[in-house]
C-alpha cells in the first residue's frame, strides 16, 4: 500500500477510537475529510470556513489524535494481542473495537 493510504487507515483507526475525545467540530471536519474523502475546499465551503481554517483544523485534530495514542496507547495494546493469534482475544478485540466505533 502506498504511504497515503496508510496514513489514511492509521487515522480512521484513531478516530474510531479517539474521534469522540475531539471536539465536534473537529470529529466532523476530521470524518468530511477521511471518511467522506472531501476535498479542503469542499468541507470549507460546506462549513462556511476557510480552507486554512480547515486545514489547521485536521492538523490540530491530528495531533490530539496522536497524543491520545501516545499516552493511553489503546492501538498498540490492541496490535500486540492481534499478533499472539489467541482466537478468543481477537473476538474481544474486535468486538470492544465495535463498541467503541459506535459510541459507548
Amino acid at each position: 500500500m502506498n504511504k497515503e493510504i496508510n496514513e489514511t487507515l492509521r487515522i480512521n483507526r484513531l478516530l474510531d477510537i479517539y474521534g469522540n475525545l475531539l471536539t465536534r467540530s473537529q470529529l466532523e471536519i476530521m470524518n468530511d475529510y477521511y471518511q467522506c474523502n472531501l476535498s479542503l475546499s469542499e468541507i470549507s465551503e460546506i462549513r462556511s470556513i476557510s480552507r486554512t481554517a480547515v486545514s489547521d483544523a485536521i492538523k490540530q485534530a491530528k495531533e490530539k489524535l496522536d497524543k491520545f495514542e501516545e499516552k493511553l496507547g489503546i492501538c498498540k495494546v490492541f496490535d500486540d494481542i492481534r499478533l499472539q493469534n489467541d482466537t478468543n482475544k481477537n473476538a474481544i478485540i474486535d468486538e470492544i473495537e465495535e463498541k467503541i466505533k459506535n459510541g459507548i
